[in-house]
């Protein structure tokens, strides 16, 4: 006898409709959200341009522009972006069916972010639906949503991140499938976005294979190599050499020392005031106490997605500074990490969070508080001047809050006061549901009534 329970209402309709749902949700807020007009960052900029340019004229030829936007280059004659292919294709049919054909425009890059990033939330909620109920899953979901940089950033402009996260999501699903070739396909296209998440195929293959006793899931190599192949192909044609770095000879240095870098990094993205997850999205300092409970009890996907994550962070901060550079609100580096560790602090919150009323409702609270920040970056649209300020020395709410002044902000916070007073209060209310009933306790009923049976 299984000890999943499942509530009658989930089994009325199949898993992928209610995603559908959850994503078109997510996508209509992200779309009135997204931002349609300058200034954009310099990143998405290009990207959208190289969009624009594939989706009408064919070539990835930027010379008319040259002097007009930045990450422009010059090579072999011609300018051309650095940006890397992912994004770059992503955009493109939105710029062929929305875009106009005399000017570049901002508008069908800010839909593709948006596409991306509420697709990345469907995928969310199908994983979530493999370990508790529905209506928990959609809260899973939503809230990686728009409690995290997904809404400031994957879906505000045309970043990598709403692709990757949608990439990396995918192949987690094809995974817990037992689907390895076809997962490598999405794996294949996460490293057109960026190149590293590459290791990501890499990791959940070979435990896939060792856990499985079986070379099987080391399909998901094939597609992946293929995605690397076409990375390749693109930046020859465009640079005339074989490299993987979009135009950059190496990755940006985090650091001479590159030990410290990492453990910095890894100390600066937990809890720096600008990109700290803890920081800002404090609904996980109630999850990451029941990783420990949640790890015991976790499929052995979910465990691969987690390693997957955590490898890809070691690698983007070996290389790479933690911060992210500038011009964006909260944090954008670790949203492929985060993605990854989704299905493991969904199961923190049923096996931990959801055990007592005072974490439901403690959990409630600094979820809301989660979503008011990125509320506030996601509809403000500004972040503070300047190039490489310092993560450490600024919390970027104080600065919006300067921006508009007293009077705005006093109703932004009686707003978001009221919205986490109400949150708490149904929260401390609401009894315990199915899916919070931990999985150890429902394997233990299952047995006993086995033995009764």
């Amino acid at each position: 006898m299984s000890g999943e329970i499942v509530a009658a209402d989930d089994r009325v309709r199949p898993v992928w409709f209610d995603a559908f749902l959850v994503g078109i949700l997510a996508f209509l807020i992200f779309a009135l959200t997204a931002q349609y007009h300058d200034p954009v960052n310099n990143d998405t900029q290009a990207t959208m341009l190289a969009a624009w340019q594939l989706a009408h004229h064919g070539n990835a030829t930027l010379t008319a522009f040259s002097g007009h936007y930045a990450w422009l280059f010059s090579s072999h004659g011609r300018e051309v972006t650095n940006r890397l292919p992912g994004s770059i294709f992503w955009g493109t049919p939105f710029y062929t069916a929305f875009g106009r054909s005399d000017a570049p425009s901002i508008y069908p890059g800010a839909l593709a972010a948006a596409t991306a990033a509420a697709t990345a939330v469907a995928i969310a909620f199908t994983l979530a639906c493999k370990l508790v109920r529905r209506r928990t899953a959609a809260i899973a979901a939503l809230l990686f949503g728009f409690g995290t940089g997904t809404w400031t950033v994957s879906s505000s402009q045309l970043w990598t991140h709403g692709p990757a996260e949608a990439a990396v999501l995918l192949t987690v699903l094809f995974c817990s499938q037992q689907r390895w070739l076809l997962a490598g396909i999405p794996a294949g296209f996460a490293v057109l976005v960026r190149p590293h998440l590459g290791i990501v195929a890499l990791i959940l293959g070979v435990l896939g294979a060792v856990r499985g006793k079986s070379l099987r899931p080391l399909l998901i190599g094939v597609f992946s190599a293929v995605g690397g192949l076409i990375l390749l192909a693109y930046e020859h044609a465009l640079w005339g050499r074989w490299m993987i770095f979009g135009g950059y000879d190496q990755p940006v240095a985090a650091s001479t020392h590159k030990a410290w870098a990492l453990f910095s990094g890894l100390i600066g993205d937990a809890v720096s005031p600008e990109r700290g997850l803890l920081v800002m999205t404090p609904a996980l300092l109630l999850l990451v106490p029941g990783l420990r409970r949640a790890w015991k009890v976790a499929p052995p996907w979910v465990q691969s997605a987690a390693f997957a994550g955590l490898g890809y962070l070691a690698l983007q901060l070996w290389g790479i500074r933690f911060g992210g550079g500038d011009g964006f609100f909260s944090y954008r580096t670790t949203l492929e990490f985060l993605a990854l560790c989704v299905p493991l602090l969904t199961l923190c919150w049923r096996e931990w969070t959801s055990r007592t009323r005072l974490r439901r409702t403690s959990f409630a609270a600094l979820a809301a508080v989660s979503v008011a920040l990125h509320a506030f970056g996601a509809l403000v649209h500004w972040v503070p001047p300047g190039l490489d300020q310092s993560p450490w020395r600024h919390y970027q709410p104080i600065a919006l809050a300067r921006h508009i002044g007293a009077i705005q902000t006093s109703l932004w916070v009686v707003g978001a006061v009221i919205a986490i007073g109400a949150t708490a209060v149904i929260a401390w209310r609401r009894a315990p549901a199915a899916s919070d009933v931990t999985w150890t306790d429902r394997q233990t009923a299952a047995v006993t009534t086995d033995a009764l049976t």
